[in-house]
């Protein structure tokens, strides 16, 4: 299964608008920002469900991780190159974040009219099964990649320091494009960096362990 037999499927003009993107369209109700907000959703659902499924010795800390890494925007952009989306995405630019939009938008719109067959893309394609989970890095650095494709980059500043001194608590808080998003806590200010980073992982809506592979069944 591949994102071009999704855009197989679709009836016009509703594949036309998968492939439009915001910056072009003169009415934004015939782009794909609508798609790609109900693709989002599916996807991170049903690898959601894949994870959950596919690592049932990890906790929820790990499985957050793992979904993270496979709906990131760097892997859905790759996906998206692989099958020559370029050619039909209608856009004033061309990038990651373009892309990977346009294949949430694809899975989107390809929902509405087969829900099997988006779910047997989404398996095949986001396998949990082929993570290598060793490789994985920390909630820092996956931060940083997801933001990367918007041109973003976080900061971070210590806010406080409390607790005695053999046992302190720093309080970090990280900002994106100048606003604060998350705060963290920790006994150091790398931890509390990791935690204030995985705090903005989850409400921007956007490892480890050795693990031999292991099949995944999920019911549609």
């Amino acid at each position: 299964m591949s994102i071009r037999e999704l855009i197989a499927i679709l009836p016009e003009p509703l594949r036309q608008r998968s492939l439009t993107h915001p910056s072009v369209a003169a009415d934004p109700y015939e782009s794909n920002g609508r798609l790609e907000f109900l693709g989002d959703s599916i996807l991170n659902n049903r690898v959601a469900e894949l994870v959950f499924h596919g690592y049932p010795e990890l906790l929820e800390g790990d499985l957050t991780r793992i979904r993270a890494h496979l709906v990131r925007k760097s892997f859905l952009a790759t996906v998206g190159r692989e099958e020559g989306l370029e050619e039909d995405i209608e856009s004033s630019v061309m990038n990651d974040s373009v892309i990977a939009d346009t294949v949430e938008a694809i899975i989107g719109a390809a929902y509405l009219i087969d829900r099997e067959m988006v779910y047997k893309t989404i398996d095949e394609i986001f396998n949990p099964a082929e993570v290598n989970t060793d490789e994985l890095r920390d909630w820092k650095t996956l931060l940083q990649e997801t933001l990367q494709a918007d041109g973003l980059r976080p900061t971070y500043r210590v806010i406080s320091k409390q607790g005695p001194p053999h046992r302190p608590v720093f309080v970090s808080g990280i900002s994106v494009d100048g606003e604060e998003v998350a705060t963290g806590k920790g006994h150091s200010i790398k931890e509390s960096e990791q935690s204030a980073a995985r705090a903005a992982l989850e409400i921007l809506g956007i490892r480890p362990m050795r693990r031999s592979t292991v099949e995944v069944h999920v019911g549609a």
